[in-house]
């Protein structure tokens, strides 16, 4: 427990204290070292051991000479002392409870609210948030099991932390331009979504900013994060990007693929799933070949109970599709995806709706073959954004030129929200 003095810090632990009260004087006695609250000055003063000899003995010719005493000043400050003590507890408590959660409360402290007009929400983390650790506990096979992990040090146990990824519809598109820098678009297209904006600077790795779906965790469009509850729930989103942006110009999509083009791997690795496969290329990978090298040394799985693959461009201008049969994982270098499972080739499995997408992205492509510019992405991604039900939630655009991510939310493209990375 810490104490201000006389301009000078005294860290105390609490079960060393030991109130006396004498008269009008409050005494604490921690070790060799003393303080004193006098009611006449309301002051702390240091009692050192040679001083307090003269002084107790003082105290004792006072207790002996009653008759000489005021009256009042004779009497023990009962309702003095409990006071002390009660601020004393309550601070312990305060302060405890501030230890324990300070990383949690550092998070919390970031979230804004960024539109009146949309659900979406703006967080900083400062650090992998355990991440690290979380890979060199093996990862995870399942999102129950990603969930128990972050129960641990979100709430500390005493509430569960639970994560359903949902299977996100999407397209990307990933491209050069006449500068020869990279471009890079994505939808996410869902039924309702609550969107969090995450900005991550690990000590050991790239900043990034991510897009998470506050439902994945919460299983509800209700709930936001506007009270300290919902708060501590939304840090879990570091580990459920649905995409995201690196420093290094890394950009990664996580899209479903329809008719079960996914298997789950199984060669005995440790294990990741697919959002937090994202997060490890957000933190660490540069280019796309350091993003296969990374995964290739985790088994992936899938998430929510449905099939995925990932979209990874790098700032070269390489961009491929990472599938997941069989057992193994497959990349198929394209410029452009939707929901179906490329390796196989049926641009038709992925339904009509994908389909088209598909070839809306690929005649763009095509046109210019492969060079667009910034303008260009984001015309595609309005032709291609979807309405009723599955409606694309959010639009983002990469700039390497700029280093700047744009995001436009529910098919609004009239609104823009841009963020620099390095900022």
């Amino acid at each position: 427990m810490d104490f201000l003095w006389d301009g000078a810090k005294l860290t105390v632990p609490f079960w060393h204290l030991t109130f006396v009260n004498l008269q009008d004087t409050a005494y604490l006695v921690a070790g060799t070292a003393e303080k004193l609250y006098t009611g006449q000055t309301g002051k702390m003063q240091a009692v050192f051991p040679d001083k307090r000899n003269n002084w107790c003995k003082k105290v004792t010719q006072r207790r002996r000479t009653g008759a000489e005493m005021k009256r009042g000043g004779g009497k023990i400050k009962i309702v003095r002392i409990i006071v002390i003590i009660i601020i004393v507890l309550v601070l312990l408590t305060a302060g405890g409870a501030w230890f324990a959660f300070r990383e949690e409360l550092a998070i919390t402290g970031s979230i804004r609210k960024e539109s009146e007009e949309h659900p979406v929400y703006y967080m900083e983390v400062n650090g992998d948030y355990h991440f690290q650790e979380f890979l060199e506990a093996g990862g995870a096979s399942s999102d129950d099991e990603v969930a128990a992990f972050l129960t641990q040090y979100i709430s500390k146990g005493f509430y569960p932390v639970e994560i359903e990824e949902s299977g996100p519809g999407c397209s990307v598109i990933s491209a050069m331009d006449e500068k020869g820098k990279h471009v890079w678009g994505r939808n996410f297209d869902w039924t309702e979504t609550v969107t969090v904006l995450v900005k991550c600077v690990p000590d050991d790795g790239y900043a990034s900013i991510s897009t998470c779906d506050l439902r994945n965790i919460t299983d509800s469009t209700e709930i936001r994060p506007d009270n300290l509850m919902n708060k501590m729930l939304t840090i879990a989103a570091l580990y459920v990007p649905m995409d995201g942006i690196n420093e290094a110009g890394l950009c990664v999509a996580d899209l479903e693929v329809n008719e079960g083009g996914m298997t789950d791997m199984d060669t005995g690795k440790p294990d990741l799933t697919m959002t937090t496969a994202t997060r490890l290329l957000l933190n660490r990978a540069a280019t796309v070949d350091e993003a296969i090298a990374l995964l290739e040394n985790y088994d992936i799985h899938a998430s929510g109970g449905i099939s995925h693959h990932l979209a990874v461009s790098d700032a070269a201008g390489k961009s491929v599709v990472l599938e997941f049969m069989d057992g193994k994982m497959v990349p198929v270098i394209t410029g452009c995806a939707t929901n179906f499972n490329l390796a196989k080739g049926d641009s038709s499995a992925g339904g009509e709706s994908s389909q088209k997408r598909y070839e809306e992205l690929c005649s763009a492509y095509d046109a210019n073959a492969g060079v667009m510019t910034r303008q260009q992405v984001i015309e595609v991604l309005r032709r291609t954004a979807q309405e009723g039900e599955w409606k694309t939630r959010w639009s983002m655009a990469y700039d390497q030129d700029t280093q700047s991510i744009s995001y436009w939310f529910d098919g609004d493209f009239e609104e823009e929200y841009r963020y620099v990375i390095s900022e």
